[in-house]
């Protein structure tokens, strides 16, 4: 069991500090129990940072429904979903990427996400998050789940990025019945958890523990300066070799010389209505 106190205590060792800009990805189960739950790790966090600073959530949603900012929950976790039913909460408005923030700068990083060209591109809270000299915190979930490395990828303008079409938010005027366009959208897999170890060699990566959980802490900036340089150095670097793999296999072919055959996934793709290249291809 882990309780508030613990927790703070933990997060100071990782140099988390009054003041800071946090974007945290995170998972309650990996932690194991805490005495207060979700809302337990939600106050240690913001108390940590007090008043100047502030803690960012991604709170991602599917597309199967029109994203409605007050309504729809955060598909990443209880402690998001937590996080971002608070009555101090922020909300950003994008209908697939949008993040929860509370704290000194929140307003302003979620601001204008629905007018940005791309859910992680510049302008938006990951941009502002980086600008801020924030930190990125992974808390019992891998690198993989860093919504960061979508705006690594958006920055090369990597081949594999896709343009799909999904029910419009309602945020948007006579939503109803109408689609809006995700540019540069992310496809189904890539292998993120090849940064960890770079980071590490460039120690830019500080770890700890919450409980059973492993944390990992790193500077936004240092994510954007050592992943984009492996990004400009080799585009499919975090692309995986599984043959079985349908997205990193379209998205490695897009970089060959062969014509890109999409029957191949309308033959052979899966069921899941979340795996952006077998939509596309059906």
């Amino acid at each position: 069991m882990v309780n508030k106190e613990e927790m703070k205590t933990a997060l100071e060792l990782m140099d988390i500090q009054a003041g800071d800009i946090v974007l945290v990805h995170s998972s309650l189960t990996s932690i194991g129990y805490v005495d207060g739950g979700a809302e337990a790790v939600i106050d240690a966090l913001l108390e940590t940072v007090g008043e100047e600073g502030t803690i960012v959530m991604s709170t991602l949603t599917g597309w199967s429904e029109p994203f409605d900012a007050a309504n729809t929950p955060s598909a990443v976790g209880k402690i998001s979903e937590g996080f971002r039913r608070r009555a101090d909460a922020h909300r950003s408005l994008h209908p697939v990427h949008s993040v929860a923030a509370v704290g000194k700068h929140a307003e302003w990083i979620t601001s204008g996400h629905e007018h940005c060209e791309t859910g992680c591109g510049p302008g938006t809270p990951y941009y502002k998050i980086r600008d801020l000299g924030g930190k990125v915190m992974m808390l019992g979930v891998d690198m993989d789940r860093n919504t960061i490395m979508h705006s690594l990828e958006e920055a090369i303008d990597a081949r594999y990025l896709l343009t799909v079409d999904i029910p419009a938010p309602t945020y948007m005027e006579d939503y109803k019945n109408q689609t809006v366009t995700l540019n540069k959208f992310p496809p189904g897999h890539r292998d993120f958890l090849r940064l960890t170890p770079v980071l590490r060699k460039h120690g830019a990566l500080i770890e700890g523990r919450i409980g059973n959980a492993a944390v990992l802490v790193m500077e936004v900036q240092n994510v954007f300066e050592i992943g984009l340089k492996l990004l400009r150095d080799d585009p499919l670097f975090f692309i995986c070799h599984n043959p079985n793999c349908n997205s990193c296999h379209w998205s490695r072919r897009l970089y060959s010389e062969e014509p890109v055959d999409l029957s191949v996934y309308k033959e052979n793709g899966c069921a899941d209505r979340t795996c952006e290249i077998c939509v596309v291809a059906n």
